[in-house]
């Protein structure tokens, strides 16, 4: 018995070394310094299921790579994805049930053209693409007057079992303060950073305890990409305790599955609450739209919120608002929606960009490549070689972009690394830009110097550059 023990003692010993051996000479093959010979697969950075034409129109086409047949369901599924919802009842049985509260009307609301909804200007009050959730800085909880996420919107119905107009939770007015700075060769630049006001309580003073968090909708191709990289290759980048000592310690948040209550890495979201794409969606769905789904079945309606709770009662289906036939043909659509291509990446300033990125070691957070796992479901996306230039891990961002709240591990200063590849296109095909999980950032110059925390190194260096390396850095980050 003691010899087996020991045995078992040994082998625990031998595993460990061996995963955090691993996870260094993973990070050393893209460490500080080293770039990695160009590889022509870098200008298809959604493998097969790269768009072949870029679209100046729309991010929203199915991967080149889908089946004409599941092209259909490709189709099918965006048209919920697109249209209008309605309130219940209604003569469309198959787009009714908005609300009660909500934040938009649709999904394109706030993923406009596939891509990211409008920001607001100075005084405005936020858009539907800016919703903001509810944090508590002592623990994970929601507000108890407004729950997880701001609905300031609601439906407007005449009905004998209502006692009253249902409101809308309140509204949120975005300011700007501009912070002035300098790069070493004395070029100034202004920065952004926002300031929410909370007006029009309609259920009480938010708890004293709760703060505003803002969100800006990201851009919704190649979510299925992302779906379909095995844990195993996320997680043998986390090094909580920086044991390479290279001031970057990823994280990852452990959310419990919605569907089968497993514990789960969280993949997607700003702080990687959901572990899959379609838990994703639902959870839009049903937070942002009120649309009740396969997987998020209840109403989001508070016990204080009588009206809004009578309003949920009106639907005469007394089913959900979205059934599981249609929610699948949801996501499928949201898995296979094309990665636009990358464009002038050999180009001489493309190549100086490409080099300065793994030599300041953007990599190091922007892990640039993976292989799909190739049993995913769907295999269009399996098996493919991706560019997404994340590593879908937490990392301390620094005191500038911190929250004050905490999302499960999360900690009001950990964001996800947000994928890169098309993030150039963004003025291109929407007329307008705007970055990090907030917007503040008018320009991809803005993000990067926003970065703070572990990334205070790469900032540092990015102000060190010479203006042509700078451009040339990101004319590169354009061009993925």
């Amino acid at each position: 018995m003691t010899i087996k023990r020991n045995y078992r003692l040994k082998m625990r010993i031998i595993i460990g070394v061996v995963l955090i051996v691993g996870a260094a000479l993973y990070k050393v093959a893209g460490s500080f310094g080293d770039t990695p010979q160009f590889s022509v697969s870098e200008l298809k950075p959604g493998g097969e299921a790269t768009r072949k034409v870029l679209s100046k129109r729309t991010f929203v086409y199915p991967a080149d790579n889908v089946p004409i047949m599941s092209q259909l369901d490709f189709w099918d599924g965006f048209s919920f994805f697109r249209d209008p919802w309605v309130a219940s009842p209604a003569i469309t049985k198959d787009r009714d049930g908005l609300g009660p509260l909500f934040n938009a009307r649709s999904c394109k609301t706030c993923h406009v053209d596939g891509g990211r909804g409008k920001p607001p200007k100075h005084g405005e009050i936020a858009p539907p693409a800016l919703l903001f959730r509810f944090l508590n800085i002592n623990s994970y909880m929601a507000d108890s007057r407004y729950g997880g996420q701001l609905q300031p919107l609601n439906v407007r119905l005449s009905h004998p079992n209502l006692n009253g107009p249902l409101k809308g939770e309140g509204q949120v007015r975005v300011f700007y303060e501009q912070i002035i700075g300098k790069y070493t060769d004395g070029t100034e630049y202004t920065l952004r950073k926002p300031r929410y006001q909370f007006d029009n309580y309609h259920y009480g003073q938010m708890d004293s305890d709760s703060r505003l968090s803002a969100r800006y909708a990201p851009a919704v191709y190649g979510m299925g990409l992302l779906d379909a990289i095995k844990a195993e290759d996320l997680l043998v980048q986390e090094d909580i305790d920086d044991r390479d000592g290279d001031g970057v310690s990823g994280k990852y948040n452990v959310v419990v599955d919605a569907i089968d209550q497993t514990r789960q890495i969280g993949r997607f979201g700003f702080k990687g609450l959901h572990s899959t794409l379609e838990q994703q969606v639902a959870g839009a769905f049903v937070h942002d739209i009120g649309i009740t789904n396969p997987i998020f079945e209840k109403e989001q309606c508070l016990p204080h919120q009588v009206r809004c709770q009578q309003a949920a009662d009106v639907d005469p289906h007394g089913t959900l608002d979205i059934p599981k036939k249609l929610h699948d043909l949801t996501v499928f659509m949201s898995q296979t929606i094309a990665v636009p291509p990358a464009r002038d990446l050999t180009s001489k300033q493309a190549m100086q960009g490409r080099k300065l990125f793994y030599q300041i070691g953007c990599n190091r957070c922007h892990t640039p490549s993976y292989i799909t796992d190739p049993d995913y479901s769907i295999a269009a996306i399996a098996g493919q070689k991706i560019w997404p230039y994340t590593d879908l891990a937490l990392h301390d961002m620094g005191e500038g972009l911190a929250d004050e709240g905490i999302e499960n591990s999360a900690t009001g200063a950990e964001w996800r690394t947000p994928p890169l590849w098309g993030i150039g296109l963004q003025k291109r095909v929407q007329g307008f830009a705007a970055y990090l999980h907030d917007g503040r950032a008018r320009t991809l110059e803005e993000a990067i110097l926003w970065h703070g925390g572990e990334a205070k190194s790469q900032q540092n260096s990015f102000i060190n550059l010479t203006m042509t390396e700078r451009e040339a850095l990101l004319h590169f980050i354009n061009q993925i």
